[in-house]
């Protein structure tokens, strides 16, 4: 138990007359899809920025913002073979796949040692680099052709400030909103979280969001905003050996 943990259960005894429950609780949340977000490691991190700026300094590099949702000019393919070189790959899909029992064990929280036991099949699809620059964006959208779509920050500039304090936390964020839960005492339509240099982003392909613009200050030489998406797809072994094919949305 956490330093933390153990001062609110004093707390908690204290408005309660001395008396200190110990109770294992859990949450049951089978009717959404979570956003996972972890830290890329180090080297992870720095080997993504360095796949980054060999993708971008090189003429020869694939525009693959034609069939994206940004407007923003530089989204530039990045091949599979240079992951798998650098040994990252496994990392990735590895990431994938426990996003994936995550929200099995939500979706069938009674069938926990069936999803520990199957085996779980990933499979990158397309993965670009987004190179963003002051004043473009990424419209609100999601992400067809896939089951899971994820996103992972190499550079954040210094950005001037929002011109308004209530919100402050817009530019050059990302927002991720749904509007299926009415309850609005338990429960946000949307979140806005600002970009930090290696957090890495897990979510459903249907997950809908956007990347505001931002500005910074003139004159400023780094004003590069990075970060690098791409898309996957799952299926269970068992379902893999039956000879059904994953139905990607």
């Amino acid at each position: 138990m956490s330093r933390q943990e153990r001062r609110r259960q004093e707390r908690l005894a204290k408005k309660q007359g001395g008396k200190q429950y110990e109770m294992k609780m859990e949450l049951i949340q089978p009717w959404s899809v979570p956003v996972m977000r972890t830290t890329l490691p180090p080297h992870v991190l720095q080997t993504m920025i360095e796949i980054s700026d060999l993708v971008i300094a090189d003429k020869e590099s694939i525009h693959f913002g034609k069939t994206l949702a940004g407007q923003i000019e530089k989204e530039l393919l990045i091949e599979h073979n240079i992951l798998q070189q650098t040994g990252v790959m496994d990392f990735f899909m590895d990431v994938v796949r426990q996003f994936v029992i995550s929200c099995k064990y939500q979706m069938m929280p009674d069938r926990i040692d069936d999803i520990q036991q199957e085996e779980w099949l990933t499979q990158m699809l397309t993965m670009w680099v987004v190179s963003q620059y002051p004043n473009e964006y990424n419209p609100i959208h999601i992400h067809t052709q896939c089951q899971i779509s994820t996103v992972m920050y190499l550079k954040v500039p210094k950005m001037l400030p929002s011109r308004k304090e209530h919100r402050a936390d817009d530019d050059g964020s990302i927002m991720f909103t749904n509007s299926t839960s009415r309850d609005l005492d338990l429960s946000v339509s949307h979140i806005v979280i600002p970009p930090q240099v290696g957090d890495f982003y897990i979510f459903g392909a249907n997950q809908p969001h956007a990347v505001y613009p931002y500005r910074c200050k003139e004159g400023q030489e780094d004003v590069e905003r990075r970060s690098i998406s791409f898309n996957a797809v799952f299926q269970s072994k068992t379902d893999y050996d039956q000879g059904k094919k994953v139905q990607p949305k």
